[in-house]
């Protein structure tokens, strides 16, 4: 889980700074390099997240819709 924390981090730092960069007034072909790059980016943590990302126990087929939430919301009688 170690990895994925530093790249979900990473990018959307990266993400956030450029955000700001029309504020900043930084030159549009700069933006354009960090936007085609920030768009690498997204992707590669997309893939990480689901290739590494840990499985949650409770399964969405027996009523667990949520898996930060303790509360079973459909049960089959």
């Amino acid at each position: 889980m170690k990895p994925i924390k530093f790249i979900v981090v990473g990018v959307t730092v990266y993400l956030a700074l450029f955000t700001m960069m029309p504020v900043l007034d930084v030159a549009y072909a700069i933006m354009f390099f960090f936007f085609c790059v920030g768009n690498a980016l997204f992707l590669y943590m997309v893939y990480a997240v689901l290739k590494f990302g840990i499985d949650p126990k409770k399964k969405f087929s027996d009523g667990h819709w949520y898996s930060d939430v303790d509360k079973q919301y459909s049960k089959d009688s």
